[in-house]
């Protein structure tokens, strides 16, 4: 070791009479190389490995800095590996039975699940799930609040019911104030973007209409894009951006939406949210239907070869974006859930299904189908429909992930739900917590 360069733990030093050797004492490790390790363990590791680390002792604890109240303002504190599980059963979030509490599952390792207390879940809905973080609205005045679940940081966001106020003079739409809220939760995509001052921001494309609307924190009143696009129904929050895939006619375009420029000094209107901008295109005869999922830190399109839906295949943004056009051939230890919203989690969490496999919802069947990316074989995921209808829980782990594709179903905790038997608007209104 060099001179002076700082000993983990202290000698290790033997034991009187036996000359055992006695282990480190890793607690009176030095308070600068502790605060490294923690810095390190927050810069490439996850949220719940810096709580343990910061768990280890008293000594660890007072060298690395408590997450509370940073939990929002340091996106290295966002828990992107967490989702909120559907806990199916009619049980929404917030249900009584689950005590305030709610569980989360690590989308890299299998049997990761938490128990955390959630009490704002008794009064709001979840709206999405960006970063790992929730978005939820509050029941009553619509107030819109960025949750950290694990460290209960709290940022106030406008409530829905401004969005209903400036979209209905846009966009001519019917019904009343409240039937216009919950069609905007029930269709909502969020990104979470943090200045280097410590902003909060969020991102909203509402995919109903077909605009995007944002806020930051304090803020009175969203501001809503004055153009409209089609194709906000496959949209992808990544790294504080909005990523949209549509398809017309022969290409796919896949376009970037980002949050404006912080106004000058001195600039009395509010800046004016940049119209989508194309990073990529592909001829349609390569990808058909195409969704966006993010993978180890990359952002993959997931869709059929062609209108026959014969074969699935993934490919790579940044391919597209230099004009290659070259299919993903593994996928590791992975399955990706394809669907309105696409999903990839860690393959131990499915042993019977195994790595390198998409799972897609087949309509012609009505339940869930895997595709094996590597011998191109198809198969059936699981036992059970995934069609409205009577049943009301999800008949297996694969259903429950599934239900993570799709917020219609996790909001309320209903698997299926059976929108023919029921006015379109007349069931939009009964879809909150507590209905």
């Amino acid at each position: 070791m060099a001179a002076g360069a700082p000993r983990l733990g202290g000698p290790s030093r033997r034991s009187g009479g036996g000359g055992k050797e006695v282990p480190p004492d890793w607690a009176s490790l030095q308070v600068e190389m502790t605060h490294l390790i923690a810095e390190r363990v927050l810069a490439t590791g996850d949220f719940l490995d810096y709580v343990r680390f910061r768990a280890v002792c008293s000594h660890w604890r007072a060298a690395a800095a408590s997450p509370r109240g940073r939990g929002l303002v340091d996106p290295r504190l966002h828990p992107r590996r967490w989702m909120l599980f559907p806990e199916g059963f009619r049980e929404y979030p917030g249900h009584p039975a689950h005590g305030g509490h709610a569980r989360f599952f690590d989308l890299s390792a299998a049997g990761a699940i938490v128990r955390a207390p959630i009490p704002e879940l008794e009064n709001h809905c979840v709206l999405d799930s960006p970063d790992g973080l929730l978005l939820l609205q509050r029941d009553g005045d619509t107030a819109v609040r960025l949750l950290h679940p694990f460290t209960g940081d709290l940022a106030e966001l406008p409530s829905i019911r401004s969005l209903a106020k400036q979209l209905s003079p846009l966009d001519n739409l019917p019904g009343n104030g409240s039937d216009l809220v919950c069609v905007l939760v029930r269709k909502v995509c969020a990104a979470v973007n943090v200045t280097a001052t410590g902003v909060v921001s969020v991102m909203l494309a509402l995919e109903r209409f077909g605009r995007v609307a944002f806020a930051s924190a304090g803020d009175d009143e969203w501001t809503i894009s004055s153009w409209k696009v089609r194709g906000l129904y496959r949209t992808l929050g990544y790294q504080g951006k909005l990523y949209t895939v549509k398809q017309e006619r022969e290409l796919t375009h896949i376009s970037l939406i980002t949050l404006p420029l912080p106004p000058h000094e001195g600039q009395v209107s509010l800046p004016e949210l940049p119209p989508p901008k194309t990073v990529a295109t592909c001829s349609s005869e390569h990808i058909f239907l195409p969704s966006l999922v993010e993978l180890d830190s990359e952002i993959m399109l997931v869709g059929y070869n062609n209108s026959s839906c014969s074969c699935i295949l993934v490919l790579k943004l940044a391919d597209l974006v230099v004009g290659r056009i070259v299919p993903v051939a593994s996928i590791g230890d992975h399955v990706i859930f394809a669907g309105a919203r696409s999903l990839c989690v860690s393959s131990s969490w499915l042993p019977s299904i195994g790595s390198n496999s998409v799972i897609f919802f087949h309509a012609g069947y009505g339940h869930l189908m895997q595709y094996h990316l590597v011998t191109g074989a198809w198969s059936t995921a699981s036992d059970g429909y995934l069609m409205p209808s009577t049943q009301t829980r999800p008949c297996g782990l694969i259903h429950h992930i599934f239900t993570c594709c799709d917020r219609q179903f996790w909001n309320k905790g209903f698997l299926f739900y059976n929108a023919s038997r029921v006015p379109e608007w007349q069931g939009l209104q009964t879809w909150r917590i507590g209905a």
